[in-house]
């Protein structure tokens, strides 16, 4: 907010414009004394007053008694007008005055540059000043200084010539109520109807508690000052309204009609009114006639800011002036601002029923005055102040579905499971040391041609050649094997892979778990039985939500369908524990169906067990199953691919191992689960619409930049995908994802909240800056907390969204407090 100072003083036949502002800096000019421009304002006053002939709240002098003819004063009253308007725009718009506007013009393209950097709005005040009454009852706030000034943002307002009193702007902030003193002087041939309501229904929207006192024929003269004076100095008020007949006075300080023929002069009730400003008293208006020396006197007296009309005012225009003028203070408006949305209302809605009344009403205040408003308190206003504007409801509105949005969901935790492994390596957070429980053999292109594979044996792959890696396994004594390949179409070859998986589990009593899909009717779409048959072999679906474990949910079991990923982790729980022999195991005489037999076998187990307890762990929650039905997955624990590759699974290629052409050790395959699956070749899909290729994670990424000569595939292969899940089940790593919506929620309170702390506590320039510079550190604060919980406590807490949140409400506040 920028304050300019301008001193008009006449000094003979000349004006001498001074213009003061910022550290003493000042510019003077002087042009001849506007003679023409106070004639035209005495022509445009009396036309006005004949316009405006009854119910003025003021006397009129010397009207005549000879009934004129019919005139059209309305007409002459806009002539008037627009003439005084004319002439006094092209006084001020005198070359002699051009350095003048020219320094305001160039603070306003500054200040609105400068709005443009901060998003955030900025006013201009020029207090004017004038040294005679002539010059005074000119339109000043009329003025157009500069056309780059939008409205509302060039604000003129009134000071008296000499200010001896200093204001007091440090009244201690207090919860109360704003107190408001309504005195209804006399109403002789007025109708104070308007302001009544007006000012009864504010007590019952705003946050104000009101006490009207007011003229009543029944009441003593005397005992009517008398209550008058104790009202206005018995307590403290905090705004002043008066309502009646007022003129100016020259040496008295203007008087106030009491009642019929009785009337105070402010000096005669100077030292009530300094004991009131004393005790409080923060801003008066007068909505009466000619106020100009009230408003001089009561800010001589100490009283920081004053309204009141000038010329004389019509009864209606001063009711619907007033009422207007309310709804804006209701609005928590401060009473420049709502004096310009009165004048405005005057200006747009009712030229036409009332003109020229927009240029009557005017601000005097202390130069170093705040501008009083009403402030919101109670619980009504409190709720009221914590509820979204309409801005704030449209960015909260797009935030919230943006959370909803599966796509942009998922972007912002595969951003976020980025940042955490880059923190995972900074901070030397990386899991180390141990065995990766997932032997990843990876059957590339390569691979296969270096067999001479034909090129129609690539989709459905040959089944000899898994056949091969079977035989090989079962010689290295391999117990868990699963195949990521789905086996549902008969091939020549089925009886060789066939023989290859019954010789493995006669030998050594191996686990198969094979791939399968879900069709449409949700059944399982898997291993024909000409490969392998489901009573000695297991076999799983591979699909999954995006991002997320396969979990199974509580109130189901895994009888009629189970996850790939989850049958693995069972099979590996069982061939590291130590369970009772009637457990029951891959057999070639087998008949009953071994999935159902071992899911029934594991329900029947002892609940201590802790193959049993990591068994619950496994299966969903019941907010998960519940958030489901609305398309979203909350608590729904995800893939942690912050993890590096190597902590994950050990990769060998499938060639490579068939020719012993590795480093593994034989002791491994005996505790590891071994993961057979496609290496990301073209053809490795069922077809070009489910391809088993995939977009390579952040964090995935992050550790491949890290380690360029593992020789992993550039994209993410489905089989990889599989192999994070099984090292997160086998080693109950479950990242509980929090849903945005509930960290969004928070971070509204948080936001709302600080922004509320700006708007309600004044700060220096150095202060909000040192304020936003905290904010920003508590935004990295929040962030590196969020990421040691994914590690220390298993929980991803939403950064990205929330963070958004608070910052829209904080540069909303910054916006508004500049303003």
């Amino acid at each position: 907010m920028t304050n300019f100072y301008l001193k008009i003083q006449k000094v003979e036949k000349t004006c001498l414009f001074e213009l003061s502002w910022g550290q003493g800096q000042h510019i003077t000019s002087e042009i001849s004394y506007p003679e023409n421009i106070i004639a035209d304002h005495e022509q445009w006053q009396k036309i006005y007053i004949n316009f405006y002939s009854n119910q003025l709240r003021g006397k009129v002098i010397n009207k005549g008694m000879v009934m004129p003819p019919p005139v059209d004063w309305q007409a002459q009253l806009v002539q008037a007008e627009a003439k005084l308007l004319y002439e006094f725009h092209q006084w001020l718009r005198s070359e002699k005055l051009y350095e003048i506007r020219t320094k305001i013009s160039k603070q306003a393209v500054e200040n609105y540059n400068n709005e443009l950097k901060a998003n955030a709005a900025s006013n201009i005040n020029i207090f004017i000043s004038c040294n005679s009454p002539e010059l005074e009852y000119l339109p000043w706030e009329a003025w157009e200084i500069s056309t780059e000034l939008t409205s509302g943002k060039l604000r003129i307002v009134r000071q008296p010539l000499n200010v001896r009193q200093e204001v007091t702007n440090s009244f201690p902030k207090i919860s109360r109520k704003a107190k408001i003193l309504a005195i209804f002087g006399d109403d002789t041939g007025l109708s104070f109807a308007d302001e009544s309501r007006a000012i009864s229904s504010l007590e019952k929207v705003a946050n104000v508690k009101v006490k009207s006192i007011r003229w009543d024929k029944q009441k003593d003269i005397n005992n009517w000052k008398d209550e008058i004076i104790t009202t206005l100095t018995a307590q403290s008020w905090d705004m002043l309204f008066f309502a009646g007949h007022s003129n100016e006075t020259t040496f008295t300080g203007g008087q106030i009609s009491i009642a019929p023929n009785v009337s105070i002069s402010l000096s005669e009730i100077e030292k009530p009114l300094t004991t009131a400003i004393n005790n409080g008293l923060k801003f008066a208006i007068f909505n009466s006639c000619d106020g100009l020396s009230i408003a001089n006197k009561l800010i001589d007296l100490g009283l920081s800011q004053v309204a009141i009309m000038r010329e004389k005012i019509h009864n209606r225009v001063a009711g619907e002036f007033f009422v207007q003028f309310l709804n804006a203070l209701k609005e928590y408006q401060d009473v420049h601002e709502a004096l310009l949305t009165a004048s405005d209302y005057l200006k747009v809605e009712k030229n036409l029923t009332y003109p020229s009344a927009y240029l009557i009403p005017s601000l005097f205040r202390h130069p170093n005055a705040e501008l009083f408003r009403l402030q919101p308190n109670g619980i009504k206003h409190k709720i009221q102040q914590w509820l979204p504007t309409s801005r704030e409801t449209v960015a909260l509105g797009t935030i919230v579905i943006l959370s909803l949005i599966t796509p942009v969901r998922q972007a912002v935790i595969d951003l976020q499971i980025g940042m955490q492994a880059v923190y995972r390596d900074v901070t030397q957070q990386v899991p180390k040391g141990n065995t990766p429980p997932v032997l990843l053999i990876h059957i590339d292109e390569k691979s296969l041609n270096e067999v001479n594979t034909k090129a129609n044996k690539f989709n459905p792959l040959d089944r000899s050649y898994f056949a091969r890696l079977i035989d090989k396994l079962t010689k290295d004594n391999a117990k868990v094997i699963a195949i990521d390949y789905l086996f549902d179409r008969i091939t020549d070859e089925d009886k060789i892979l066939a023989k290859s998986v019954v010789n493995s589990i006669n030998q050594n009593g191996t686990w198969f778990i094979f791939g399968s899909m879900l069709n449409d009717d949700n059944q399982e779409q898997g291993v024909n039985k000409s490969v392998a048959n489901l009573n000695q072999t297991l076999q799983g679906y591979v699909d999954h939500h995006q991002g997320h474990l396969s979990l199974v949910n509580t109130n189901q079991d895994c009888i009629q369908s189970c996850p790939f990923t989850y049958l693995i982790t069972l099979v590996s729980g069982i061939n590291q524990e130590k369970l009772p022999a009637n457990l029951p195991q891959p057999q070639s005489w087998r008949n009953p169906d071994l999935r159902t037999d071992l899911i029934k076998y594991l329900n029947e187990t002892p609940k201590n067990l802790s193959l049993s307890q990591k068994i619950r762990k496994l299966r969903l929650s019941t907010v998960s199953r519940f958030s489901e039905y609305f398309g979203q997955a909350w608590l729904y624990p995800i893939i942690d691919y912050s993890l590096p590759p190597n902590q994950v699974y050990q990769v060998i290629n499938a060639g490579n191992y068939l020719k012993n052409n590795t480093t593994l050790k034989p002791e491994n395959f005996q505790q590891q689960v071994v993961l057979i699956g496609a290496a990301g070749y073209k053809d490795s899909g069922l077809s070009d619409d489910h391809s088993d290729i995939f977009p390579l994670p952040l964090g995935v990424a992050y550790w491949r930049i890290q380690n360029p000569t593992t020789g992993l595939l550039q994209e993410m292969a489905g089989v990889e995908i599989n192999a994070y899940m099984i090292q997160n089940l086998i080693k109950q790593h479950l990242i509980i994802p929090i849903p945005d919506l509930w960290i969004i929620g928070m971070a509204i309170l948080l936001g709302k909240g600080t922004k509320l702390f700006l708007l309600q506590n004044q700060q220096s320039k150095r202060s909000s800056h040192l304020f936003i510079a905290l904010l920003i550190g508590g935004n990295l604060i929040y962030a590196l907390i969020s990421m040691q919980i994914y590690i220390t406590l298993s929980l991803l807490v939403p950064l990205f969204l929330p963070s958004a949140t608070f910052w829209m409400y904080i540069l909303s506040g910054l916006r508004k407090k500049n303003a």
